[in-house]
This record gives structure tokens, sequence and C-alpha cells, in this order.
């Protein structure tokens, strides 16, 4: 498979579990710093994909959109250095801004399964989350899905809680992190 934002999307939409696997594995199997300059791309390739009348291609959306964030913020966090192939945790905001955003938007959806892949999202991310110690983003995405909680009905809302439980459960897991100081770079 070509590492290109189009042929990602292409796989992504076939509904092919094979094919959406082998992008997932492809994409995963880049070099973290290399994800950050191509993260943009992906997602403007493969978000209009989401609007498949097909609940397989929105989650797969999910997962692929997830699964592509470099995390780079992590191997920044637990470095000697404030910035890993020259990015800082400043530079990587977009990207997680917009993760956030699709993620939100799953959490909606009529099907469990894309909402399920919200949630698995949330727990990726808020790893990210603790280990760069981004408490106020933390803090606003949890109060957005106190929001939602109260605005969904209640099957979609049983969603946004456990994505809300996966994003303060994490703090824990984040604090081991830094606190064996895993250097990843």
């Amino acid at each position: 498979m070509e590492r290109t934002p189009e042929s990602f999307a292409g796989a992504i939409s076939s509904g092919d579990a094979d094919r959406v696997n082998d992008a997932i594995d492809e994409i995963e199997s880049a070099d973290s710093v290399d994800r950050v300059s191509i993260y943009p791309d992906l997602f403007e390739a493969c978000y209009p994909v989401y609007d498949s009348d097909d609940g397989y291609v929105r989650q797969s959306v999910v997962r692929f959109l997830r699964d592509a964030y470099p995390m780079l913020e992590i191997r920044i966090a637990t470095s000697d250095t404030e910035q890993v192939g020259g990015y800082t945790i400043g530079d990587l905001g977009a990207g997680r801004e917009r993760l956030v955003e699709i993620l939100l938007e799953a959490l909606e959806d009529d099907d469990g399964r894309v909402r399920r892949a919200a949630v698995d999202g949330f727990e990726t991310l808020s790893v990210t989350f603790n280990v760069a110690e981004l408490d106020a983003e933390k803090r606003a995405l949890l109060a957005t899905l106190d929001d939602l909680i109260e605005e969904l009905p209640e099957q979609k809302a049983e969603h946004a809680k456990s994505a809300k439980q996966s994003v303060k459960r994490l703090g824990l897991v984040g604090s081991l992190l830094t606190d064996l100081d895993i250097d990843s770079s």
C-alpha cells in the first residue's frame, strides 16, 4: 500500500475489513515524527469518508484517524528535551483538536460500533493528555463530555460516560509512566 492520504482513504472507504486493517497496520508502522507532518493531509482525505451510510466505514474512519495520530507528545514529555523531530508539544495541538472533534462527533453516531471506536480513541488520547500534562485540554474535554452526557439519548450517553471514565481513569496511567521516567525517544 502506498503511504498517501488518498490510498489510505480508498482503503478505509472500501468497507473491506482486510484493506482497512492493512491501512491501519501500515500507518501504525510509520514513525511518529513522520506521521506528524502527514496527519493533517490524512485527516483531510479520510474525514469526508465519515459521511458514509455504512456504519463499518464510519467506524473504520474513527479507528484509522485514532491510530494514525502520532502521539508524539508522549515521546516529548518522557524525553530529556523539549522537542522531538523539531516538534514541541505545543506544535501538536491542532492535530489533537481535530482528533477530539471527530471522536466527539462519533459519540453521537447512531451505530454503536462507531461510538465504541470513539471511546477507544478517548482511552488512547487520554494517555497523551496525562503524560504530556495537558491538564487544561483534559479539563475542557471532561466538561464537553459532561455536556454530551446531558444532551444525548440514554444509549448514546452511556458511551459518552464510558469515554469520560476513560479520560479520568487514565490519569493514573499517565502519572505512573511519568514517575517511571520512561524515555521512548
